[in-house]
């Protein structure tokens, strides 16, 4: 038994060594958050036709509404209007739902996207209800020309 140990101590290094560096990178931290952010928060229930995009992102206003994160809300908006509306938007929505959104919430996705979806939270604790409007953004939630990626947002009113 004794022999296999070098074995063991020589695997738990290389296995060390190789998260380090996978999560070094921006691709490897944002899956390492998201992995936090999901163990951290209950379970999103889902109906109708997401996308992984859009699942992905309506997952992340919940938990950004939950946290009372603000600015983070605002980093999954869509580049439209002034960014002082948009920050506004986000601290009323953290307000209004941010203490229902700790609790159990439902997403009823609308029909398959194509250049817009809306989507129905339902938080259950308190019975309220939000609707948001998701697009693919060409710019990004800071004013800016954005990359062109097409990213799906959420619309801040």
């Amino acid at each position: 038994m004794a022999a296999g140990r070098p074995v063991t101590a020589a695997l738990a290094a290389v296995l060390s060594a190789a998260l380090l560096a996978g999560c070094s990178s921006g691709a490897g931290n944002a899956r390492l958050e998201h992995a936090a952010d999901y163990a951290a928060h209950p379970h999103l229930r889902v109906t109708g036709y997401p996308v992984p995009e859009t699942l992905g992102l309506v997952q992340q206003v919940v938990w950004r509404l939950a946290d009372g994160s603000a600015d983070r809300l605002v980093k999954l908006a869509a580049a439209e209007g002034p960014a002082d509306a948009r920050r506004a938007a986000a601290e009323e929505w953290i307000r209004t739902y941010g203490p229902d959104a700790a609790g159990e919430v439902s997403a009823d996705f609308g029909d398959d996207p194509a250049n817009r979806q809306t989507v129905r939270l339902t938080f259950h604790g308190s019975g309220r209800v939000k609707e948001l409007t998701l697009r693919p953004d060409d710019s990004d939630s800071s004013g800016g020309t954005g990359s062109g990626d097409g990213a799906w947002r959420v619309l801040l009113r």
